[in-house]
């Protein structure tokens, strides 16, 4: 079996951190790949005016991503729109 792991947040903007937190977090709990789900809107904190869209910071998280089978960026928060909630996007990834 596969072990995936779930790396959520805003990436506003995606930067190197995020990318080594999730290289290292597969390393450190043996994990096959790293999804990265932007969210389209937080339900803690709004997205400061002027900021990237969420169709802009998922752009952005796939440039970022490209070339490292270790990383996959998902869609699925983005697509459903609005505030999403982990146990949602969860959900959604299991089906």
């Amino acid at each position: 079996m596969e072990r995936i792991g779930i790396f959520g947040g805003t990436f506003n903007p995606p930067h190197i951190g995020h990318l080594q937190a999730a290289k290292e977090a597969a390393r450190a709990l043996e994990l096959d790949r790293v999804l990265l789900v932007p969210s389209c809107q937080t339900p803690h904190k709004p997205v400061p005016d002027g900021s990237a869209s969420a169709q802009q910071r998922l752009d952005m998280l796939r440039l970022a991503t490209a070339g490292d089978p270790m990383l996959e960026v998902s869609d699925v928060e983005v697509c459903r729109g609005g505030v999403s909630y982990t146990y949602e996007t969860v959900t959604a990834l299991r089906e």
